[in-house]
């Protein structure tokens, strides 16, 4: 189940590497960056540039997908199973409208990726078992990167 707290680093952090097996069996990694929770157990992906991963989806829908923000060490890892929803469905139509912060792409969606989540993990940094807090190291981090 996707938690308040996953959920909050998911819609802060909507850049994420989604993993997938080519036809041939191969490992495929690829970044998507419009990203939505729907619910407690389901997220979506438009499909902007994607052919091998709607290509890999369609032939296996195993996915994981991994959630990093940088600034508080902190990670979110889905596995689960995905389908395609092309742009001409009823489904697409309903969806859509959930990824209108990004009213410049929008538009552009071919079609979105749903996941059924099927399991969540939340994996923190090392530090956090040595008293980091969260505040504490997005300070650390924001003076390192110079933001």
């Amino acid at each position: 189940m996707i938690t308040r707290e996953m959920w909050q680093l998911i819609e802060r952090n909507t850049v994420a590497f989604v993993a997938t097996v080519t036809p041939e069996g191969k490992p495929a990694v690829s970044p998507k960056g419009t990203t939505v929770v729907i619910d407690e157990t389901t997220i979506a992906m438009g499909d902007l540039r994607s052919p091998g991963t709607v290509r890999n989806v369609t032939a296996n829908p195993a996915v994981e997908i991994n959630f990093l923000d940088v600034l508080s060490r902190k990670a979110v890892r889905l596995a689960g199973t995905a389908r395609y929803v092309r742009g001409t469905a009823d489904e697409f139509a309903r969806l859509l409208p959930r990824f209108d912060r990004w009213s410049a792409l929008s538009p552009r969606l071919r079609g979105i990726l749903v996941v059924d989540v099927t399991s969540t993990h939340l994996i923190l940094s090392p530090m956090y078992d040595v008293g980091a807090e969260e505040d504490g190291l997005r300070r650390q981090w924001r003076s390192f990167y110079g933001s």
